[in-house]
């Protein structure tokens, strides 16, 4: 009977450690393919957070970001926005945004996204290599962007 009973109470344990990793596990990640909404913790080239959405999808350490901004006063000639995770130490990952206005005005040539190595933030050029933004008036921009968490 007593060797029952140590049967039974290490089953117990282990079954106690599983719900554990499993509830961990819950607590980590979010389902694949399953949106979910942010608020960056900071931002640069702006008066103030710009209004809009922003989610991210989390698969493995894949990150994907969607940033629309329905409206944002420009305060400088930069412009970055706190990611949900920091990036890995790897090398940078950039991208086209699908659409931004400067200083009020749709641009119409390609502007782009970047995220570095080690980065915390996410940041946006008015072209495809380091174009800087009007620091006035009205500074929006949409975009998905991808990269691996560290």
């Amino acid at each position: 009977m007593d060797k029952l009973m140590a049967t039974l109470k290490k089953m117990a344990l282990e079954i106690a450690a599983l719900r554990q990793d499993v509830d961990e596990l819950k607590r980590r990640e979010i389902p694949a393919g399953l949106w979910k909404a942010y608020t960056p913790a900071s931002q640069t080239g702006w008066t103030a957070l710009p209004t809009g959405g922003y989610y991210f999808v989390l698969i493995g350490k894949l990150v994907i970001v969607r940033i629309s901004m329905t409206a944002g006063t420009s305060n400088a000639t930069t412009a970055k926005i706190a990611l949900p995770y920091s990036s890995a130490s790897i090398n940078a990952t950039t991208g086209t945004n699908g659409y931004a206005t400067d200083n009020g005005t749709g641009l119409t040539a390609a502007s782009r996204w970047d995220i570095p190595a080690s980065s915390s933030t996410i940041n946006f050029y008015t072209n495809m290599v380091a174009g800087a933004w009007t620091a006035s008036g009205t500074k929006r921009i949409y975009c998905v962007a991808f990269y691996e968490r560290s």
